[in-house]
């Protein structure tokens, strides 16, 4: 980011540095300083010229390179944070069953690692209210504690192997395996 002393520099933005939110800082480098900023998960870097003053009339440069095209959305991402714009969030992605399913049952392992019955590990993975209404001794309710405690311990077996990917799963065919 550089001064403007172009003809019509004063309908340029200005440079305001309390005006880009989040946390800044700026560091002294071996081509002077840099502006670093943090928006929650959106971090930016920009080097900052020497003639650039607080309240005056900027440009802003890019690098050009071949990749230019793909990057136009990050540069101007970064223009809307330069004016006091904080970048849009991310649209958080939905839970899904199996991601709530292997939760719980690292939750309910967790609860009898540490001693607790089989009524208190359901109380707290569904609440006291759905205890207390749905527990019995041939209940749904217990039958989904004593599923969720088989499921982590083949978790504990090798089973967190083939949910990263490592192992291949008894359903998967043979193939072209590599020699070991």
């Amino acid at each position: 980011m550089r001064a403007s002393r172009a003809h019509g520099a004063s309908t340029r933005p200005s440079f305001d540095l309390w005006r880009v939110p989040g946390r800044k800082r700026l560091a002294l480098g071996g081509l002077g300083l840099t502006l670093l900023t943090e928006v929650s998960a959106h971090r930016m870097r920009m080097s900052l010229a020497d003639d650039l003053v607080d309240g005056a009339a900027c440009a802003f440069t890019v690098p050009l390179g071949p990749g230019l095209r793909g990057q136009l959305d990050a540069f101007n991402a970064q223009a809307q944070v330069l004016r006091g714009h904080a970048p849009a969030e991310e649209s958080m992605r939905a839970v899904t069953r199996a991601a709530l399913l292997h939760l719980r049952a690292l939750q309910a392992l967790d609860g009898a690692q540490a001693g607790a019955t089989h009524r208190e590990i359901a109380q707290a993975l569904f609440g006291l209210e759905a205890v207390a209404l749905r527990w019995q001794a041939d209940s749904e309710l217990r039958a989904q504690v004593r599923h969720l405690l088989r499921r982590a311990e083949a978790y504990m077996g090798g089973g967190y192997l083939s949910l990263a990917g490592v192992r291949r799963t008894a359903a998967e065919p043979a193939g072209d395996e590599p020699m070991r």
